[in-house]
């Protein structure tokens, strides 16, 4: 018996549908796998202006976690914290100072969290976009850097420049002068892959 023509458009429609269907079944299938950063080689920076004179700040005591699908960095999200505690800066400020500045009554920590990542080329180049938080108060930031890996690792690296008024955030003083609320964020992670996290999604 012929299949009428009805039924040659049900069956060719049916196989269109299966084979559209066929990559969001593999990328559903990827395995995600997780990274937790290693504070040893991680670090955050800021950069700013008093008149003359330029502000470092910086903190060492990052954690955080990341996970990527497939091996994807494309796919890559997660978050990266630090408590407003760890800053230390040159010149050098209080801690009590510091603490004021930055809000740690409503937000003792900063946190950046990762909502998507741009690839700009092979090399590694990329945009990272996502949402940082300080003083009680998130707002979109994009870093513009390096996301690579190497072997068990995936290192990230990024700068940015950001307003603090954004934040509610008021500069400091520094030699008789105030701080330019513009200023320069840089990070690096490096995030080690863990044993036992990889999972199919």
């Amino acid at each position: 018996m012929r299949p009428t023509r009805a039924c040659g458009t049900q069956l060719l429609a049916a196989t269109l549908l299966a084979l559209s269907a066929t990559p969001l079944a593999i990328q559903a299938g990827a395995a995600q796998t997780a990274y937790v950063l290693d504070q040893s080689t991680s670090r955050v920076t800021f950069k700013g202006r008093a008149f003359l004179r330029t502000i470092t700040g910086w903190s060492g005591e990052l954690v955080g976690r990341i996970s990527i699908r497939g091996g994807d960095l494309g796919s890559l999200r997660g978050d990266v914290r630090f408590p407003v505690a760890s800053l230390e800066t040159d010149p050098s400020m209080r801690p009590r100072e510091l603490a004021e500045v930055f809000g740690a009554d409503r937000s003792p920590d900063i946190i950046f969290a990762v909502d998507s990542v741009t690839q700009r080329n092979p090399i590694g180049e990329c945009l990272v976009h996502g949402h940082l938080t300080m003083n009680g108060t998130t707002r979109v930031v994009t870093f513009v850097g390096r996301t690579r890996t190497k072997g068990d690792r995936v290192i990230t690296e990024g700068t940015t420049r950001v307003d603090l008024r954004q934040w509610h955030i008021h500069p400091p003083r520094r030699l008789g002068m105030r701080m330019s609320p513009d200023i320069t964020l840089s990070f690096r992670g490096e995030f080690r892959r863990g044993r036992g996290h990889q999972t199919a999604l």
